[in-house]
């Protein structure tokens, strides 16, 4: 069907495509591992984003892909699009800059020597690469829609036609009656002079007529 969500989908500009899908990687990276770490006796832990010291900075993550996540969902379901408290384009910049800092955050407190005790071995998990590469498609499709200010699906382009038929008519209606109404003009300008003429004339000839008593 033409106005069907996968063909919305399809039509939708290629950088809200990178904010639609990055929120969606986003989301789903604060739902897997994000760190893990061993100490010396060869035991460790596995956080989600959502779990361990650091389930602030996944929360956070999570709220702020799932805005611009929402936001661009409520245009393909064609449902209004809640008043935002800027451009739609800048909202988007905004929630992956803090999603990409409060992941920068994370690592940095996370491989710091002081965090945990005994560990000898951290890595990063799938999770963490998946919120990474989300928000930064995040920032790349609204930093894209910026510069090259993407008209979204659902806004139609309107162009005016070059000849406005109706003024045409019009324009030629008048042209047509120009003659015509400067004809009608001169008669009565014509018969003006004439009847002036006339009382002219009747005038002298009756004074004419008058003779001077004796």
């Amino acid at each position: 069907m033409p106005n069907s969500f996968k063909h919305r989908l399809k039509k939708l500009a290629l950088s809200k495509k990178f904010v639609f899908f990055g929120s969606i990687l986003a989301i789903l990276g604060t739902f897997l591992p994000w760190y893990k770490d061993f100490d010396k006796f060869n035991t460790g832990d596995m956080y989600i984003g959502l779990s361990g010291p650091l389930y602030l900075a996944g929360l956070i993550v999570l709220l702020a892909a799932a805005g611009s996540f929402s936001v661009v969902l409520t245009k393909l379901l064609q449902k209004p699009t809640p008043k935002l408290p800027l451009k739609e384009d800048y909202f988007h910049i905004l929630n992956s800059g803090l999603s990409l800092f409060m992941l920068v955050m994370s690592l940095s407190v996370f491989f710091h020597p002081k965090f945990g005790v005994n560990v000898i071995d951290k890595t990063i998990g799938i999770g963490m690469m998946f919120a990474f590469i989300g928000s930064g498609l995040v920032l790349l499709g609204s930093v894209m829609a910026i510069k090259k200010q993407d008209v979204s699906f659902e806004d139609e382009g309107h162009l005016d036609p070059l000849i406005d038929l109706e003024k045409q008519e019009r324009m030629q209606q008048d042209l047509n009656d120009g003659p015509h109404a400067v004809h009608e003009e001169s008669d009565k300008v014509k018969s003006a002079v004439q009847d002036s003429i006339e009382e002219f004339t009747e005038s002298a000839y009756n004074t004419n007529d008058i003779t001077p008593n004796d």
